[in-house]
């Protein structure tokens, strides 16, 4: 019995012995119970409503942290792994979501939103990326130089994987790219996770489009070299029964890995998602891969009574070390039955091996596709410090309808993942036997991977617990909203000489809004190339303020606008090794 097993089966026997945890307390259900309560809904062309539909009440409803950067009828975001739907960058913080316009049945697109000083930039509304019809299940990422959006999603109609590529910071301008999806023999690989790695390739990981847990689902991989425009030749691997693959990129080399749950013993006829590891495939270069190289970093035996669950989060630190963070349900193998509620949070990675994050075994009313913890994302501070973020669930807070609401919930760990800090309640909004429409279940949370002096989170302010796509509560409208939370280990730095700038910046405009002359000012910590360029809201180029090389220090040079319209218009700084865009206005 492996190291992992001997925790694992140690905790559910202290556990059910200190607890007094008998049938009524923790949920029990057969595979094939469960299998049920997990079959997703056949995607839908637009249809008039079926269901009545809530709309938003207004901020005089909600006592959930955070500023409304949209709203959706689907508060379904994710069904598997809930990825990255929020990215942080100098320029400023992007989100994006699945948004049902009118009901969850009908028109969803996917929408965005840019967040500059804690101000969305298209309100609390956002703006559209996609153009579908039925456009949905969303993760993003950042171009690491131009800082705009990166955006995947699939097209349900089309049978399409689609990546979105903003033109530049927080524009709103995408290019839609349809990347190769298709395998021999195998229905199209429809539900993506993105992520651009250290050398500026684009890589999306997918999962067949087979809906429900009965039907078993290959996992497929390609990537971009050159921004979009060209892929690798698309390669499938394993079958499982998941939609819960996710890509992640290091911080600091081209090292690139995809996760998933792995199934054990795997047989197609015998349909078993709850029976899962935890593995992943790496490429050291982010262009070479062998998908035979899977890595099983659980092991779980016949004999363990809990397996990996179809959550599933990673990220590399600033060594370029792997982590991965996942929930495991209770699974007795012998009498067929798992937990569809009560759960353990764990933690690995190569030098620490497993590690509990969070003990979540108690009774809870979370819905299909969650647990007790749930929905989790792992991300890492330039000192290593680790966040973990995730949804929990009790039988406490729970709303009219039967369904426990949602708060949000963060742990930190400064050892690399050995120990954790006790979770704190960063949403607390509880709302027991709330009525549809005054429910705050704060759920399908996403965590930037950049994390600094603050962590950056979006989430769906659900306003009656349970997910209506599987018909658990009432249709109700929802809040996307995004805030920070302070990193208690927050890093710093310490430089003595004040006489010179300490990095490259790009200061806002001034006067801002203007009418015909403004002021920009930047600063180079190093002599270095430099760009400063204007653009309109289109992305096209309007003016070239700098072109050549400059000495380290701080710069200012103005802009005429007197021959150009009223409106919005972006500068651009460019050097080497630093780039970012910022927003102005100009008002005659």
């Amino acid at each position: 019995m492996s190291k992992a097993t001997v925790i694992c089966f140690c905790a559910l026997f202290i556990l059910a012995s200190t607890t007094g945890l008998i049938a009524g307390e923790i949920k029990k259900v057969s595979i094939e119970e469960a299998q049920l309560m997990e079959r997703l809904p056949v995607e839908k062309a637009p249809v008039a409503s079926l269901y009545k539909t809530i709309p938003y009440k207004g901020e005089d409803a909600s006592d959930s942290p955070g500023t409304i950067v949209g709203k959706t009828f689907y508060d379904y975001q994710t069904n598997g792994s809930t990825g990255r739907r929020i990215a942080r960058h100098d320029c400023g913080v992007h989100v994006c979501w699945m948004n049902g316009i009118r009901d969850h049945t009908g028109e969803r697109l996917i929408y965005y939103n840019f967040i500059e000083e804690d101000t969305p930039f298209w309100g609390e509304d956002g703006t559209p990326v996609s153009s579908g019809v039925r456009d949905g299940y969303t993760t993003m990422h950042v171009d690491r130089d131009g800082g705009g959006a990166i955006v995947a999603y699939h097209d349900a109609n089309a049978q399409e994987a689609k990546v979105a590529i903003d033109a530049s910071c927080g524009l709103g301008l995408f290019t839609i790219y349809t990347p190769p999806n298709q395998w021999p023999g195998r229905t199209p690989f429809i539900w993506p996770s993105v992520v651009q790695d250290y050398g500026g390739r684009i890589h999306v990981a997918a999962t067949e489009g087979e809906s429900g847990g009965d039907a078993a689902k290959m996992m497929g991989h390609t990537f971009s070299d050159d921004g979009g425009n060209s892929w690798s030749d698309f390669e499938a691997f394993i079958e499982q029964w998941e939609f819960s693959v996710i890509v992640v990129a290091s911080p600091v080399d081209d090292k690139v890995a995809i996760i998933f749950p792995q199934p054990i013993d795997f047989n197609p006829a015998e349909p078993n998602q709850f029976n899962n590891d935890i593995a992943y495939i790496e490429s050291e270069d982010g262009e070479t891969w062998d998908y035979e190289d899977i890595v099983n970093v659980t092991n779980y035996q016949y004999d363990d009574t809990i397996r990996a669950y179809c959550d599933v989060s990673g990220c590399y630190d600033y060594d370029g070390n792997l982590h991965l963070l996942w929930n495991t349900p209770g699974y007795w193998a012998l009498d067929g039955t798992i937990t569809v509620d009560a759960c353990f949070l764990w933690h690995w990675s190569e030098a620490t091996g497993i590690n509990m994050v969070w003990d979540a075994w108690h009774p809870s009313f979370p819905g299909a596709w969650n647990r007790s913890a749930s929905k989790m994302n792992i991300s890492c501070a330039s000192n290593n410090v680790l966040c973990a973020l995730w949804t929990h669930f009790d039988d406490i807070d729970v709303s009219s309808g039967g369904f426990s609401n949602g708060e949000l919930y963060v742990s930190f760990s400064t050892d690399g993942g050995v120990t954790w800090d006790d979770p704190v309640n960063v949403t607390n909004s509880p709302t027991p036997g709330c009525l549809p429409g005054d429910c705050d279940s704060d759920h399908w949370s996403s965590m930037a991977p950049i994390v600094d002096e603050n962590l950056y989170i979006s989430f769906i302010e659900d306003k009656d617990a349970g997910g209506i796509p599987q018909d658990e509560g009432a249709a109700t409208q929802n809040a996307v909203r995004y805030f920070t939370i302070a990193n208690p280990y927050a890093p710093t730095s310490v430089d003595d000489n004040t006489s010179a700038p300490l990095q490259f910046e790009l200061v806002q405009n001034y006067p801002n809004p203007f009418n015909a002359s403004t002021n920009i000012q930047y600063s180079l910590d190093k002599s270095a190339r430099v760009e400063l360029k204007v653009y309109n809201l289109l992305g096209q180029e309007v003016a070239t303020l700098v072109n050549k090389k400059q000495d380290s220090g701080e710069h200012t040079v103005s802009w005429n606008a007197s021959d150009c319209t009223s409106g919005i218009y972006f500068y651009k700084l460019i050097t080497g090794d630093y780039t970012e865009t910022r927003r102005m206005a100009l008002i005659k």
